[in-house]
């Protein structure tokens, strides 16, 4: 462990007193916001308007999804980022896109001093995760108007690395680029990290110089809590450092971030965001502790353009600690699913990711850690009937096998997840590699 932080203050502090310095942002944030942002003048309506302390967020209502988007169907051409923008257009200096894998696209918009907290938050995150002002870093984000796109460009200026776009160019030329530039830290999806692990050395050599990358960072989508996905992009690439990243771009583009334990993200926006965990059921609080569980929620009591407050994100979280060997003492987690993403078959809740994991835990060496579920029509939630899913086998797999490899596969998930699947082994390389995020769920065409 380096002991060595972008913040040593806030980074270090016992996460109780964080959260009561954090209470007393909260408050003054709270006060002023109705004025600033009609949507919030109609969620808070009588709720309390002082926050004296940090447990006392419970007592004020949750910002969801879909009263974010009433409030940008509502614009004007004072506001034309609709209700719930907090600062004159005249102070907006730039705009970022939701990636829209969940519905239509979110528009967010960032004053000069948003931009200033992102960029430094972000830079945190990139800290927390290794990265040094001496290292070139490729960044494989194609679109700059996302989350992850411009603003994590930021975050690696603001941190003194030399920001390498070559996201958008064919993977061919990416691979070549990244020996000829000599990159020495990578940041792409999971699921483009995992497709480049497979095309690296092939592609690469031919170049005829050695690799310099000793890093890679992954986000955008769950899948290096899994150890054969962080084997496959460890292995495949011949790196050091395989960190996991994750922001949401309503709240702010990097919250959490791997340090060199690699057991968990730290959360790392304690300067400008506060994080709860809540029951997804109750929406009672749930306490930071190893094991526990829990949606994620936020609230961005230093944020001018677009503000949120107890903003429920829809990420359930698995606690794997509240202190690290790193000396950081904010929460550590691993994001399991998405309340968009589950599914539902006779009862019984199933996130992708979650049969994902078990299917390439179990089947280790047998299986790709790559799979497919079938859905009938794109708004199909809910299944009666075994739900169809797609399993990659492994090169060393034989096609005589797959049939008892199915069996055994169907069982296990009936046994530990309460779910009856009708899985198909297709042969090594069948399922789609994205350079963006892969879906594990498509909808079967007839």
């Amino acid at each position: 462990m380096t002991g060595s932080y972008w913040n040593a203050e806030l980074e270090t502090r016992p996460w109780a007193e964080v959260e009561r310095w954090q209470a007393t942002q909260i408050d003054a944030f709270v006060q002023e916001l109705p004025a600033r942002s009609p949507m919030y003048a109609r969620i808070l309506g009588d709720a309390p308007s002082s926050v004296g302390s940090f447990a006392a967020l419970s007592s004020l209502p949750f910002t969801m999804k879909s009263h974010v988007r009433e409030a940008q169907d509502h614009t004007s051409a004072e506001r034309p980022f609709g209700d719930n923008q907090g600062a004159p257009t005249r102070d907006v200096i730039q705009t970022l896109s939701s990636s829209g894998t969940t519905g239509r696209p979110m528009y967010y918009a960032l004053t000069a001093a948003d931009h200033d907290r992102w960029s430094d938050a972000i830079a945190q995150g990139w800290f927390t995760a290794g990265l040094r002002p001496d290292d070139l870093v490729a960044h494989l984000v194609a679109l700059p108007g996302v989350a992850g796109g411009l603003p994590y460009a930021d975050g690696f200026r603001r941190l003194g690395a030399t920001l390498c776009w070559l996201g958008g160019f064919p993977t061919e030329r990416i691979l070549r680029e990244l020996r000829n530039m000599r990159i020495t830290t990578l940041l792409a999806t999971t699921s483009f990290g995992t497709y480049l692990s497979e095309q690296w050395e092939a592609i690469g050599a031919s170049t005829g110089m050695p690799s310099s990358m000793k890093k890679v960072f992954c986000g955008g989508e769950p899948g290096l809590n899994q150890p054969e996905i962080r084997a496959k992009i460890r292995n495949g690439l011949q790196i050091d450092a395989l960190r996991e990243v994750m922001g949401l771009g309503d709240v702010l583009s990097s919250l959490w971030a791997e340090c060199e334990a690699e057991d968990g993200m730290h959360f790392n926006a304690q300067r400008y965001v506060a994080v709860e965990l809540i029951d997804p059921d109750s929406g009672a609080s749930v306490p930071w502790k190893d094991g526990a569980k829990g949606e994620l929620v936020y609230t961005t009591f230093a944020r001018d353009a677009t503000p949120m407050l107890r903003y429920r994100s829809r990420d359930h979280a698995l606690v794997h600690g509240v202190a690290c060997r790193c000396g950081r003492t904010s929460p550590r987690i691993r994001c399991i699913g998405r309340t968009d993403d589950m599914l539902i078959y006779k009862g019984m809740n199933l996130f992708p990711t979650a049969l994902r994991d078990l299917i390439a835990a179990r089947f280790a060496g047998r299986v790709e850690p790559l799979i497919r579920i079938w859905k009938d029509r794109a708004d199909q939630v809910r299944f009666d009937d075994a739900v169809a899913v797609d399993v990659e086998a492994a090169a060393s797999t034989k096609p005589e096998d797959y049939a008892a490899l199915a069996a055994q596969i169907e069982k296990a998930v009936r046994a530990e997840l309460q779910v009856r699947i009708a899985p198909t082994i297709v042969a090594s390389g069948t399922l789609p590699r994205g350079t963006y995020k892969t879906s594990l769920v498509a909808v079967r065409t007839t």
